[in-house]
C-alpha cells in the first residue's frame, strides 16, 4: 500500500511540474503575423472581415472565446466588434483564420464616417479587447487588453 502511495505522489509531482512548465510557456506565446484577408460591408455602419493571424504557441492548446471589444478613433469610441471563437493548437507555430464583425457606434455620423474612409491613418485607432481563454481541460480565465494600437497589430 505504501508503495502505491509513493508512486501516486511521484506521478502527481511530475504532473504538477509539467503544468507549471506549461503555464510558464504561456508567457512566450507570440503573434508572428496579422493580415486582413477580406472585408465585406454588411450595411452603411457595419462590416464583416476575415483575418489571418500567425501564432507561435510553445504552450498547451487553448481556446479563445467570448472575444469582443471597442474600437477607438483618436481616443473617442468609434465602434464595437466581435470575433468568432478559435482554438490555438499547442506546441505549434501556425496561421489561423479569424472571422470578425464590427459596427460603427450610432453617435458617429455618416459624414464623419465618409471623411474618415477618404483619409484615415491606422495609428489613430486603438482597441480594448476582452477574451476568455480556456485550456483543453476546461479551466478558463477572462482577460482584458486595453489600448491596443491597430497599426501595431495589422502592419
Amino acid at each position: 500500500m505504501r508503495r502505491k502511495i509513493e508512486i501516486l505522489a511521484i506521478v502527481l509531482a511530475a504532473l504538477l511540474m509539467n503544468a507549471c512548465t506549461s503555464v510558464q510557456k504561456l508567457k512566450n506565446i507570440k503573434v508572428t503575423s496579422a493580415t486582413v484577408e477580406s472585408l465585406t460591408p454588411t450595411g452603411l455602419r457595419s462590416l464583416k472581415g476575415t483575418f489571418l493571424l500567425g501564432i507561435d504557441n510553445p504552450a498547451m492548446q487553448f481556446t479563445a472565446e467570448d472575444i469582443y471589444g471597442t474600437i477607438y478613433w483618436k481616443g473617442e469610441e468609434f465602434g464595437d466588434f466581435t470575433v468568432d471563437p478559435i482554438t490555438i493548437q499547442g506546441r505549434k507555430s501556425a496561421v489561423y483564420e479569424l472571422s470578425a464583425a464590427a459596427s460603427v457606434r450610432p453617435e458617429v455620423s455618416l459624414l464623419q464616417l465618409a471623411s474618415l474612409l477618404k483619409n484615415y491613418d491606422l495609428a489613430d485607432f486603438t482597441a480594448d479587447v476582452n477574451v476568455t481563454v480556456k485550456l483543453k481541460s476546461g479551466v478558463g480565465k477572462a482577460i482584458a487588453l486595453k489600448g491596443l494600437n491597430l497599426k501595431d497589430l495589422l502592419c
